[in-house]
């Protein structure tokens, strides 16, 4: 068995905690974060992508000028 160490939180993320251990049928709220540190790890996995190919597309970008956001469809689409 591995080592453990205590972990201080706050009563509202307890709350959570259990509620997600309740959701995920987990026998433990130790379990339960385990398994929202997995989920999180994967999202910000996701969101991780590679910087050089967003700014290797900068090159292609133009200035339109002043913009609205209303009419971001647009902008990105052209005109209909």
């Amino acid at each position: 068995m591995g080592k453990y160490t205590t972990v201080r939180i706050s009563v509202e993320d307890r709350v959570k905690l259990k509620r997600i251990a309740k959701l995920i049928g987990a026998k433990s709220l130790a379990e339960a974060l385990r398994y929202a540190l997995t989920i999180a790890e994967k999202e910000i996995e996701k969101q991780s992508g590679d910087l050089g190919s967003v700014i290797s597309s900068l090159k292609y970008a133009k200035d339109i000028g002043a913009t609205n956001a209303e009419e971001v469809d647009k902008y990105i689409y052209g005109e209909e």
